[in-house]
């Protein structure tokens, strides 16, 4: 992107750049669906993430399963509290870097010292070991992020005020216009043959389309209604505020020094001592 493209060649190159992002999440989707997941250990948790997880993240999370099969535990003081050492797969008796685990078998929870789930929102194999010992065989739901599942994609977004935000809003009378058109047209091209049946068409579309005028009628008022209702709620509050921000904004007025005869002096004048010139005594001869 180079920042010498003025704004129509950014909008073409933005729009550019968000096509092929939804391509490959199309891609990504098509794959998910068409590959199964190659499952080394069927164990409960495992087989219930191979149906939830997409591949990639599947792979990691079976990565983090495997390990937490390969750890030294060892009870600490405190309520399920674990120090859980993962040892190395090379065949070297040696642990890695103990973690402190704190387990809550009532909410089906594992915090881990090494914050792993913070980051990448994939358990890591320490908290799995310590679910595994609380006998806690299926991943709990407050860790499957529905970002790395398959349904990412399904459901509704919805903005600060709780409503379901429509991708295009015409797209359902699109739709509604094109289905009457064509119950309409197929209509008018079985009446048109016969002079009775056209004159009752007449008729009922006038009845009709006093009928469509009040309901739209009746609708705006509602929907102006409800907007006045809604803009009156969410000015009230914000009132004091935007007084408070309208009063900081303001500019304060300059005070105007009063002038004075006397020249102003730099602050090299000021450092100087000037002393008191006096007149010469002139001589005068007798």
């Amino acid at each position: 992107m180079s920042t010498y493209f003025d704004i129509i060649r950014f909008l073409k190159q933005f729009e550019r750049a968000v096509q092929g992002k939804r391509r490959k999440e199309l891609d990504a989707e098509f794959e998910a669906r068409k590959k199964l997941h190659r499952i080394r250990m069927h164990t409960p948790m495992l087989v219930q993430t191979s149906e939830l997880y997409t591949p990639t993240i599947f792979e990691a999370f079976q990565t983090e399963y495997e390990r937490s099969m390969a750890t030294c535990t060892t009870t600490l003081e405190g309520n399920n509290t674990y120090a859980v050492a993962i040892v190395r797969a090379n065949g070297d008796l040696s642990s890695e870097k103990e973690r402190i685990v704190v387990g809550d078998a009532l909410n089906k929870k594992a915090s881990c010292s090494c914050e792993q789930f913070k980051r990448t929102c994939v358990l890591c194999d320490h908290a799995l070991k310590v679910l595994d010992l609380m006998n806690i065989k299926l991943l709990p739901d407050h860790y499957i992020m529905k970002r790395w599942t398959r349904e990412a994609m399904f459901g509704t977004i919805k903005d600060n005020q709780g409503r379901n935000i429509i991708e295009n809003p015409k797209l359902d009378a699109m739709l509604q216009y094109r289905f009457m058109s064509h119950k309409f047209l197929s209509m008018a091209y079985q009446a048109a043959s016969y002079p009775e049946c056209c004159l009752l068409v007449d008729n009922a579309l006038d009845c009709l389309g006093k009928q469509i005028e009040e309901q739209i009628t009746v609708a705006r008022l509602k929907e102006n209604s409800d907007r006045i209702l809604s803009e009156s709620n969410s000015v009230q509050p914000n009132e004091q505020r935007d007084e408070d921000l309208l009063s900081a904004a303001r500019l304060k007025k300059k005070e105007v020094q009063p002038k004075s005869s006397k020249r102003h002096r730099s602050w090299l004048e000021k450092t100087r001592k000037f002393k008191k010139k006096v007149p010469n005594k002139s001589t005068v001869c007798l």
